[in-house]
C-alpha cells in the first residue's frame, strides 16, 4: 500500500541571503498594491517584479539549496513569483498548478500560518522556507486556528490590516524533482 504523502513541510530553515530586504519589500507591496492581499485568494504581485533584482533571486536560490538540499537548478529563475494574500480557507490548487510543488520563502506573515488539514496555524518567521504540495488541502489561517474554526470570507475583499496580510516569494518546482521528499513519513498534527 503506498505511503501517504505530506502536504506541508516545515523545513525549520530560514534564508540569510536577502533577509534584510524582505521587510522593505513588504512595505513596498503595501504601497504599490494596497489591495493586493485579498481574503480567500492569492494574488501574483507583478507590480513588485522590478523591485527584485536577478542577483537577489539568484542568492535566494543558492541559500535555499544550501539549507534544504534541493538542487539550485530546480529553483528556476523563470518560475519565481511574488504573492500576496489574506487568510484563506482549506482548499487545493491542483487545477491552477498541475505539475509543480511550491518552495516558499515567507516575506511577511503577520499572525498567519500555512496549515494542512490536521494542524493549527502557527505564524511564520520572515525568511522561513516552506515546501507545499498545492494538490493537497491547505489553508492560511490566523495563529492558533484550525481550518474547521475559520469562517470562509465570501466577498474575497482586500485585507488591509498588517497582521492579516501574507507576502511570500515562491519557486514552482516540477513535481518529479520533489516527489520523494513529500513521500517522507507524514508528520503528526500539532
Amino acid at each position: 500500500m503506498p505511503q501517504p504523502s505530506q502536504t506541508l513541510i516545515l523545513t525549520g530553515a530560514c534564508v540569510n541571503a536577502g533577509l534584510e530586504r524582505l521587510e522593505p519589500l513588504y512595505r513596498l507591496a503595501r504601497e504599490r498594491c494596497p489591495d493586493g492581499f485579498p481574503a480567500e485568494e492569492t494574488r501574483d504581485l507583478a507590480e513588485l517584479r522590478d523591485a527584485v533584482s536577478l542577483a537577489f533571486v539568484a542568492g535566494l536560490r543558492l541559500d535555499i539549496a544550501a539549507k534544504t538540499g534541493i538542487p539550485h537548478e530546480a529553483l528556476s529563475l523563470d518560475r519565481f513569483t511574488l504573492h500576496g494574500c489574506g487568510p484563506v480557507s482549506l482548499h487545493d490548487d491542483r487545477h491552477n498548478y498541475p505539475g509543480v510543488h511550491f518552495v516558499i520563502v515567507v516575506a511577511h506573515s503577520g499572525r498567519l500560518g500555512v496549515v494542512d488539514a490536521k494542524r493549527r496555524a502557527v505564524r511564520h518567521a520572515p525568511g522561513e522556507i516552506l515546501l507545499l504540495d498545492p494538490h493537497k488541502k491547505h489553508a492560511l489561517l490566523p495563529e492558533g486556528v484550525s481550518w474547521r474554526e475559520h469562517p470562509y470570507e465570501r466577498t474575497h475583499s482586500p485585507v488591509h490590516r498588517e497582521e492579516d496580510q501574507f507576502l511570500f516569494l515562491c519557486f514552482d518546482v516540477p513535481r518529479r524533482l520533489l516527489r520523494e521528499r513529500f513521500r517522507a513519513p507524514v508528520q503528526r498534527a500539532t
